[in-house]
């Protein structure tokens, strides 16, 4: 038996890929990160329409990327539109590079583990299927990231803030809201910490 079931792996590896646009964030213009995200947000958002109004096109989509989607997905809007708009009003909203990056790198590491932690390992559900050992993979990847950017006070609380908001039932997608709500957080937060 598998430690890790295969369609949360691909699952998470795709929305690994989003490591692509956190490092465009790091080395380009933030107008031509914006222009780039945006263009694919279009595409991503005409192709699930069409995914959704077109069974057979729909059903090649599943078979093509196999596991990407969870089933409550397959005839509905999938995470990914979320993810990349959380992402790119994140980068839109927010002008600290710092803040900006932790807050992208919350959603793509943190998320991810909490998933495939959550998923393999957790026995002690919370709510909607979140269990305490997603939580805290969630938790501790953030707290890694925050090392590498954060002062000692914001890595702790900034990586409770980013779980807190993966944990809560939130309209619309957590994918969307991690990265909004973490650098809004982040970005009260830093001016206060010396």
């Amino acid at each position: 038996m598998d430690i890790f079931p295969l369609d949360e792996v691909k699952r998470k590896s795709f929305h690994l890929l989003s490591i692509i646009y956190i490092l465009a964030y790091w080395a380009l213009p933030k107008m031509v990160v914006l222009w780039g995200l945006g263009a694919v947000i279009v595409i991503v958002v005409l192709g699930e329409g069409i995914r959704l109004r077109i069974s057979a096109f729909n059903k090649w989509i599943l078979y093509v990327l196999g596991g990407v989607h969870r089933m409550e997905e397959e005839n509905n809007l999938s995470g990914l539109p979320w993810t990349l708009a959380g992402s790119f009003f994140t980068i839109l909203f927010f002008h600290d590079r710092t803040v900006v990056l932790v807050s992208l790198l919350y959603l793509a590491l943190g998320d991810a583990s909490a998933a495939l932690i959550g998923r393999c390992f957790g026995k002690h559900r919370i709510a909607r299927g979140k269990s305490i050992e997603g939580s805290l993979a969630c938790f501790c990847a953030c707290c890694i990231v925050g090392l590498f950017f954060l002062k000692p006070p914001l890595i702790i609380i900034g990586a409770l803030i980013a779980t807190l908001i993966e944990l809560i039932p939130w309209p619309l997608n957590d994918n969307f809201w991690m990265p909004l709500a973490s650098a809004t957080i982040l970005t009260l937060l830093m001016p206060l910490i010396v």
